[in-house]
């Protein structure tokens, strides 16, 4: 078993395409619209961009009715 398969999930840094998924939005999106937001956790590394994920689910629970809609598919 690796190091990063003993970190809980929460504590993990996920990128724009992890944060996408959890918040319904395109990895773009993510980067343009949401990550600039001052409420929004800070990042853990700038490139490339990486929040814990621990935090991006508790700030989508916070701000769910704030949130951009996703495009439908």
């Amino acid at each position: 078993m690796s190091a990063a398969q003993n970190i809980p999930w929460e504590h993990r840094a996920i990128g724009a395409e992890e944060v996408g998924q959890i918040l319904g939005l395109a990895p773009r999106t993510v980067l343009e619209t949401v990550a600039c937001r001052p409420d929004f956790p800070i990042r853990l590394t700038m490139r490339p961009a990486t929040w814990v994920a621990g935090e991006v689910v508790e700030w989508r629970d916070r701000n769910r009715a704030g949130l951009p809609k996703g495009r439908k598919r």
